[in-house]
């Protein structure tokens, strides 16, 4: 029985209200977090402000430390014209990523309405996306790293993969593959090979299919991969003249030594990312897989067959990579999820299928509903929810040092704030300097960086988060405050404590 128009308006306003919370609510209300978000929001900041466009962003702050960042700029740019238009902010920087996966699951509706027969599928997949602790998180879709980003092109290149080995006509062919063609260069200009790691599923899939010798003998497909690399080389090959030495660093430290050595101890056994999904980053969605993985083998579920082979290939592929490298971060696993989202979905989808069926049996229908809710409805549906709700709805950074951003917007909203002052921290700390910057250009503050505390004497005003250098602080000087959000303050230097201690 469809649906009338009214009700499918309905369920799709129902829907948008439903992964709004999870997906867009509060983007602004955590700081932007060290390292890899704070380094593209520099590099965003940078281009939206001085209109340069390439990633050498300088000096952020003035003589501050600085960290060179050797990813590739596209989803960079797609920042910083979010920036251009909504202001150099926690907001501008993340809305382009939350749209990407907006864009995931539009990805699911459309492609569930006309290849699987029902959008409904695309609501079941979107919702078990929206509700996967391991992607509606930071690094993944909260936030302005780049991966959920990648996980949208990748997938979108999974479905175009799909679409071309479908079509029928060289005019059809020609438009999927230039489709797909922009994915991986997409891709590969956000994360460089990253965006590869689909290929060995591409490769079986096409072997299944009986097309492989089909498309490593037609020319368009030699044409598409000199278009890729033409575009990356093009990239490399103008930065390279500019920051001579960059596409050492970019192959060997971003590549070749991430996957072959443990960098900055990111150390961690081959099923790392297994047992993580396992422990909570996709439950309770994995007991949902078992349902489309039989559906392959059973006869009237044929049309799912094809797009249920993809995706698992998909996934395990992405996996089974990032299982072998030496170094394993928190967020190599997130382009998974889509496809593990959409099997899931399906899966889901047809649990509820068979249980409205029985539901429609009157003498059933009081152990559907008894039933369905204890084991299916609080568990898979209200649970996850309401557990992604506690991180998203109120979201706060909890760790001690990482909270400048938080001292920041108490100065701001002070009566008088004191707009010159010292940040003293020791290193590079990616945070304390993108907010440094940002209240420099944006609000006329006058902040210096220094990483070495024996430079502070009577009379500066400092900014600290560190705990060592805050004790160190404490044993030495007299301090008067001036702001403070948990451990971290703004204050005056009165007086020495220890004689000895002027001019250390």
């Amino acid at each position: 029985m469809k649906n009338s128009p009214w009700q499918r308006y309905l369920i799709f306003a129902l829907f948008a209200i439903t992964i709004y919370f999870p997906l867009f609510h509060h983007l602004n209300w955590e700081p932007i977090h060290n390292w890899d978000e704070s380094l593209f929001a520099m590099r965003a900041g940078y281009m939206a402000e001085e209109g340069k466009y390439l990633p050498n962003y300088s000096y952020w702050v003035e003589n501050g430390p600085l960290h060179r960042n050797t990813k590739p700029p596209f989803t960079t740019w797609l920042q910083a014209l979010s920036m251009k238009i909504f202001g150099i902010s926690e907001f501008g920087l993340r809305l382009p990523i939350a749209l990407c996966v907006l864009g995931i699951i539009l990805l699911f509706l459309y492609f569930s309405k006309t290849h699987l027969g029902d959008i409904k599928i695309g609501y079941c997949a979107g919702f078990v996306l929206a509700t996967s602790a391991g992607f509606v998180k930071a690094h993944a879709a909260r936030t302005g790293d780049q991966d959920a980003a990648m996980a949208f092109y990748m997938l979108a290149g999974a479905f175009l993969f799909y679409q071309y080995i479908e079509a029928r006509t060289n005019r059809e062919r020609h438009r999927w593959l230039a489709l797909l063609t922009l994915t991986f260069i997409a891709s590969a200009l956000t994360k460089y090979v990253f965006g590869l790691f689909f290929l060995p599923a591409f490769v079986i899939y096409a072997l299944y299919k009986k097309e492989f010798l089909n498309i490593l003998k037609r020319g368009s497909t030699w044409l598409a991969a000199l278009i890729l690399v033409v575009a990356v080389g093009s990239w490399l090959a103008v930065i390279e003249q500019q920051q001579p030495g960059f596409i050492e660093r970019a192959f060997f430290y971003e590549m070749i030594d991430r996957y072959s050595t443990v960098i900055e101890n990111h150390d961690a056994p081959w099923n790392y990312y297994f047992l993580k999904m396992w422990e909570s980053r996709f439950i309770p969605w994995l007991f949902m897989l078992p349902v489309p993985l039989t559906m392959l083998f059973v006869k009237k579920y044929k049309p799912f067959h094809d797009i249920i082979l993809l995706m698992f290939l998909c996934a395990v592929s992405l996996l089974l990579i990032v299982a072998f490298s030496q170094t394993k971060t928190v967020h190599y696993d997130i382009t998974a999820y889509p496809p593990m989202a959409l099997l899931a979905g399906i899966g889901m989808y047809h649990v509820i299928k068979s249980g409205w069926a029985l539901a429609r049996e009157k003498m059933y229908l009081p152990l559907i509903i008894f039933f369905g809710f204890l084991y299916f409805v609080k568990p898979v549906v209200l649970e996850p929810y309401f557990k992604i709700l506690e991180k998203t709805f109120e979201p706060r950074l909890t760790q001690s040092n990482l909270k400048y951003g938080y001292l920041f917007r108490t100065i701001k909203n002070q009566r008088e704030p004191v707009i010159k002052f010292t940040l003293v921290h020791p290193g590079f700390d990616g945070q304390a300097l993108f907010y440094a910057g940002l209240f420099n250009r944006k609000y006329d503050y006058d902040i210096k960086v220094s990483i070495n505390p024996k430079q502070v004497t009577i009379g500066d005003t400092i900014m600290v988060c560190d705990k060592n250098i805050i004790q160190y602080l404490f044993e030495r000087w007299e301090l008067q405050s001036l702001a403070t959000y948990d451990q971290c303050f703004l204050a005056k230097v009165l007086a020495s404590k220890k004689p000895e201690t002027q001019g250390e």
